[in-house]
């Protein structure tokens, strides 16, 4: 069946048949019984937060949905109700929008909660990467490593300023199982580095996952930057156990649950 392109009218995933949200890229026939299973028993989807719900929806599987699909105005109509002289009330699941340094606004719930989530992912990754810079002995590698480090560390600076945002307590579910992973399996340079692959195709998922959400044309263009340096992070790391002769086995079904 042929995919849906971008200027093609958008499935509306409060109302699409089974056969019609098939026809959106990534979603199969159980996928699309699923979708349609959740809104019949808890009514119609209001934000796009409200598609994690579903399973097998993940991130990357929810920047398609954003791309070839939409809610029907039901995020629209949460919005309203509120009297003459009063405010309408928050509809569960939804997210207050925030504004960027630079005055843009960030669109819908389900952006601001994958930038929140890069916030948190970068400062995992600097953690792991910490991990994985006390095991190593080559200073060529070791030296790579903390320039990896500086970079999570800087995306997170410039993520939280662009928000507005103060940085948070303690991470996520998330960024404890990337700590875990990583102090569990980097016990050498081998191991490092193949941990801290499993880590970075992870950010990279999730970068590549944030630009498909409606995003300031600030934020938007300090995700791409940011985007360029996980990817470089990842080729380099490739290219290392490549040109080494590191076997890679499997990244955990616990970590990849994670993500």
């Amino acid at each position: 069946m042929t995919k849906k392109s971008s200027r093609e009218p958008r499935i509306d995933l409060n109302t699409a048949t089974e056969e019609e949200l098939t026809a959106i890229e990534g979603v199969d026939g159980e996928r699309a019984r699923l979708i349609i299973e959740h809104r019949s028993e808890r009514g119609p989807f209001r934000s796009w937060e409200d598609l994690h719900q579903v399973p097998g929806i993940d991130g990357v599987m929810l920047g398609k949905l954003q791309r070839s699909g939409s809610l029907g105005g039901a995020t629209e109509a949460s919005g309203k109700g509120a009297g003459a002289g009063g405010a309408a009330e928050a509809e569960p699941g939804s997210a207050t929008k925030r504004r960027s340094s630079g005055g843009g606004e960030i669109g819908d719930a389900a952006a601001l909660e994958q930038i929140m989530g890069l916030i948190l992912l970068d400062r995992a990754a600097a953690e792991a990467y910490r991990v994985a810079i006390g095991v190593c002995k080559t200073p060529e590698i070791k030296k790579q490593l903390e320039g990896f480090r500086a970079d999570h560390e800087r995306h997170e600076r410039e993520l939280l300023d662009a928000l507005g945002a103060s940085p948070p307590d303690q991470p996520d579910e998330r960024g404890q199982c990337i700590r875990r992973y990583t102090e569990l399996s980097a016990r050498e340079e081998r191991t490092a580095l193949v941990a801290m692959r499993g880590n970075e195709e992870l950010t990279n998922d999730a970068y590549a996952s944030a630009l498909a959400s409606d995003l300031p044309d600030e934020v938007r263009r300090m995700v791409e930057a940011n985007w360029q340096d996980e990817r470089r992070h990842i080729r380099w790391i490739n290219e290392e156990i490549r040109t080494r002769g590191w076997e890679l086995p499997e990244v955990p079904s616990t970590l990849a649950e994670a993500a």
